[in-house]
C-alpha cells in the first residue's frame, strides 16, 4: 500500500508520517520516502540520509558523460538509487530532494520514474512525506498513491487549505483511490471541525489529539517515537487500521 501525506508546513505532517512508518514497520519492511525538501522526516526517524535522488539528477544533467560506457542510464540510476537508500531495522529511507539549477530534467525524470516504479512494488507498505504542492506525485516521478492523507491543524482555515490541496490532486491528475483528512493536534471535542470538513467534501475525517508527550519529546530530541499507550499512540493505531483496511 502506498500512503502519501500532504499538508502545509507546521501542521505535524512529518510527525504523523514518522509514526505511521514506525507502526507499519512492526509488520514488515517499510519504504519511507522523504519527498519534502523542508521535511525533517529523517530526524524524526533517527536516520542519516546517504544522499538524494535530486542530487543524482543534478549530477547527471551537469555531466551526462559521468555514466560509464557499457551501462545504460537506467542501470546507472537504478544502482545509485539503491546505494542512497538508508536502512535501519525494518525502515528503508529514500530522500527525493529536488533539481537545482538550469538544464533539461525531462529525460532524467523519465529514467527516475521507471526506476522508482520498479523499486516501490517490492515493498508491502510505502509512506511518502510530500511537500504541500506534491511535486513528485504531480510530475509522476513517484507512482500513484492508494491513499492521500491531508494533514490540517485544528482550525477552519487549516481545513480549507487541505481542501485546496485536494483540489490540486484533481488539477494535476494525481491518481488516488482514497482521500483522508487528518485534523492534527486537536484539544477537546472536534465535532464542529469534522462537520466543516465534510461540508468541504472530505468523506473520511480522522482526529489526532494533542499529546503532551510529543511536546516534551521535541524539547529533548529531534528523534520521535511515541509510545502506543499515549493518547496519540492509541489514535495512531486507529488511523493505521483505517488506512490499511481492504
Amino acid at each position: 500500500m502506498i500512503i502519501a501525506l500532504a499538508g502545509k508546513g507546521g501542521v505535524g505532517k512529518s510527525t504523523i508520517s514518522s509514526q505511521l512508518i514506525r507502526l507499519l514497520s512492526r509488520d514488515g519492511v517499510v519504504l519511507a520516502v522523504d519527498a519534502d525538501p523542508n521535511s525533517n522526516l529523517c530526524d524524526k526517524l533517527g536516520m542519516e540520509p546517504l544522499g538524494s535522488v535530486g542530487e543524482l539528477r543534478n549530477d547527471i544533467v551537469d555531466d551526462p558523460d559521468m555514466v560509464p560506457a557499457g551501462i545504460s542510464k537506467q542501470e546507472y540510476v537504478a544502482n545509485h538509487v539503491r546505494q542512497i537508500i538508508s536502512e535501519e531495522g525494518n525502515v528503508d529511507l529514500l530522500v527525493m530532494g529536488r533539481p537545482q539549477g538550469q538544464g533539461c530534467y525531462c529525460f532524467v525524470n523519465g529514467v527516475m520514474r521507471e526506476c522508482l516504479s520498479n523499486l516501490i512494488p517490492a515493498y508491502g507498505n510505502v509512506v511518502i512525506d510530500n511537500e504541500a504542492g506534491m511535486e513528485h506525485l504531480s510530475r509522476k516521478t513517484l507512482p500513484k498513491a492508494d491513499v492521500i492523507v491531508f494533514v490540517s491543524d485544528p482550525t477552519r482555515t487549516g481545513i480549507k487549505t487541505a481542501s485546496r490541496l485536494s483540489g490540486i490532486v484533481d488539477e494535476v491528475s494525481i491518481e488516488a483511490e482514497r482521500r483522508v483528512l487528518v485534523i492534527n493536534n486537536a484539544v477537546g471535542p472536534a465535532e464542529g471541525l469534522i462537520r466543516y470538513a465534510e461540508e468541504l467534501g472530505f468523506e473520511e475525517v480522522f482526529v489526532m489529539p494533542h499529546d503532551e508527550f510529543i511536546s516534551r519529546s521535541a524539547m529533548e530530541s529531534e528523534c520521535l517515537d511515541v509510545p502506543a499507550d499515549t493518547v496519540f499512540g492509541k489514535a495512531l493505531a486507529g488511523l493505521v487500521r483505517s488506512l490499511t483496511r481492504k
